[in-house]
């Protein structure tokens, strides 16, 4: 029988999330750079504009849904540092 502790799961956890936020984070920087601006003031750019541009609004719903992961991974390696996650 192979026994392995909590602090061991955490760590792997923890591994597999800093991974996926440091993903996440990378496609937010992309969007950053190609826009040159923030998400915020991209999205009230979009809202006030009165063309039509999918390409924009497509990218828009990306960049929120990864700011959206970004923010639960980070709260999740919080957890995990703190000891806060069930096996």
């Amino acid at each position: 029988m192979i026994n392995i502790d909590k602090q061991d799961i955490g760590n792997l956890l923890l591994l597999d999330y800093l991974a996926s936020l440091h993903s996440a984070q990378e496609k937010l920087r992309l969007f950053e750079r190609k826009y040159q601006t923030s998400l915020d003031e991209f999205s009230a750019a979009l809202k006030a504009s009165d063309q039509e541009n999918f390409e924009a609004w497509d990218d828009g719903m990306e960049w929120k849904a990864y700011r959206r992961v970004s923010e639960d991974l980070s709260q999740k390696i919080e957890e995990i540092k703190h000891g806060h996650f069930e096996t």
